[in-house]
């Protein structure tokens, strides 16, 4: 079996070349993390619904980090919606306005350790866009979008932190 000193091999050069692996927050004591409520400060009803979920999904798959309850987490999540507009990148006829557009999106996050200290505070930016004649919508990006603030968030508590 040579798959063994392989693998070993690997992950040495890995670490060699500045790749870390996991969160880094365990050196903060944080293993286990607390989603808030998303808040949205916009005028996009559920968006903050829709963030949270894709939060929860993607945080355990990309970082180390436990989702737990509140009261037993070592940290909380917090997540603020602060802007997100529509724009028209390309119009197009009275029958069909918007030929190419785009949804934007601004979030602020904090993680807060349970001793009140803030780990992490940073806003991110995200924008997908659409193409009307290839068949994607407002509604397509704004799930593209989403997906992507999720990962952006998730990679802001990754090991560079």
């Amino acid at each position: 079996m040579k798959r063994a000193p392989v693998l070993l091999a690997a992950w040495i050069a890995a670490a060699g070349c500045g790749y870390s692996f996991g969160s880094g927050l365990d050196r903060h004591g944080v293993r286990t993390v607390a989603l808030a409520v998303v808040g949205n400060e916009t005028w996009y009803q559920r968006l903050e619904v829709e963030l949270a979920a894709a939060l929860a999904r993607q945080l355990p798959a990309s970082t180390d980090l436990v989702l737990a309850p509140r009261g037993a987490a070592d940290a909380t999540i917090y997540v603020v919606l602060t802007e997100a507009r529509e724009r028209t990148l390309v119009p197009g006829s009275r029958l069909d306005p918007v030929r190419e557009g785009a949804f934007e999106a601004a979030a602020s996050l904090r993680l807060v350790r349970r001793d009140g200290q803030v780990l992490v505070e940073q806003t991110l930016l995200d924008r997908a866009e659409f193409r009307d004649p290839i068949g994607e919508d407002l509604s397509s990006a704004r799930a593209e979008l989403v997906a992507d603030l999720a990962r952006k968030i998730a990679l802001a508590l990754g090991p560079g932190f």
